[in-house]
């Protein structure tokens, strides 16, 4: 029978800039330290036991993050339904579930990570970055793996869990594009926080979410947000007479991974794009006779980088969704892609 049970986690906001895993206080010390900043937490649905660890793992965040909770948690437990959902939190609703059924270790990591995102939320307004974000895809999922990032880190370093020893594509075979996508967010996202904290401490990580990177080329690419970029800029579309530019946007290095990514062959060719891509625009343009016409743009550091992808993105480009076969051109160390 579903049950409703509140309790009190009283979690203790720590003054250290970081740590690790070994040094956490123990359960025993943190319930010593009980009082100081007590918010409440109810469960909703069959609890199960290892549940109970939630205030011990708020008082955890808090000391590793150096961040305290500020409002009050539900955490609904449910079966779970669907095998790729474990938990989620929505920053609109402020809804936590964490779904049973599964071993008392992978429960106690989902419930970490989710209440994880609880804490973003409460200190930095998850809803509104992605509200920022939401009209430019790229910018988006930049955002999304921010917030993923920091908390699969949580979870690496308070589980003392490899997760990206897992996070790698395979050598051969397909892929979805949902897996690809977890790798992103998760790996990619840990790999960028980290990045961050290793250079400025959690205190540049504090100023990422006020100015957070809006292109996933700066999530590849750490050393690139830390040296200043935000953003990464629109190539001018070159028009002909009588052509008009009916849009324009930047695609991202995102989609330019997973394009060669879906093609087991040219899986390797993503190692060219390490440190190499810079930026893209894929632009529309009609032209007098009316017809549309896509030109997409791409930028690499070097030329040598440029004629390594280009052939690659041709054959790349044949398992799109596109009529007319792509006409390809280099040109230094711009790849143009039209059709």
């Amino acid at each position: 029978m579903a049950m409703t049970k509140l309790i009190v986690a009283s979690v203790l906001l720590l003054t250290l800039s970081s740590c690790t895993a070994k040094d956490l206080m123990s359960p025993e010390a943190i319930a010593a330290t009980a009082g100081q900043n007590q918010v409440q937490v109810v469960f909703e649905g069959d609890t199960p036991a290892w549940a109970e660890d939630a205030i011990t793992i708020m008082g955890e965040l808090e000391q590793w993050r150096g961040l305290p909770f500020t409002t009050d948690l539900q955490v609904a437990f449910q079966p779970r339904t669907d095998p790729r959902l474990n938990g989620w939190y929505n920053s609109e609703t402020k809804e936590l579930v964490v779904t049973t059924g599964g071993s008392h270790e992978l429960g106690r990591g989902v419930l970490l990570h989710e209440l994880f995102h609880a804490l973003q939320d409460q200190q930095f307004d998850l809803y509104a970055l992605h509200a920022q974000a939401l009209e430019q895809p790229d910018h988006d999922k930049a955002v999304t793996a921010l917030i993923e990032g920091e908390a699969m880190l949580a979870v690496s370093e308070l589980m003392n869990y490899d997760f990206l020893a897992h996070a790698q594509l395979p050598p051969e075979g397909p892929i979805s594009e949902d897996f690809f996508e977890k790798v992103f967010l998760y790996g990619a996202g840990l790999k960028f926080v980290r990045a961050v904290r290793d250079a400025g401490g959690w205190e540049a990580v504090d100023a990422v979410f006020q100015d957070p990177p809006r292109s996933t080329a700066l999530i590849f690419q750490p050393e690139r947000y830390l040296a200043g970029e935000r953003e990464s800029e629109l190539i001018e579309v070159p028009l002909e007479t009588g052509e008009t530019l009916q849009s324009q946007s930047v695609r991202g290095e995102y989609e330019l991974r997973l394009l060669l990514a879906k093609v087991p062959e040219l899986r390797s060719a993503l190692d060219h794009l390490t440190e190499g891509y810079r930026t893209d625009t894929l632009g529309v343009v009609i032209t007098p006779e009316d017809t549309r016409v896509h030109h997409w743009i791409i930028q690499f550091e070097s030329s040598a980088t440029a004629v390594a992808l280009s052939e690659q993105l041709a054959v790349a480009l044949t398992t799109e969704s596109i009529e007319i076969t792509p006409e390809i051109v280099v040109d230094q160390q711009t790849v143009i892609a039209e059709w």
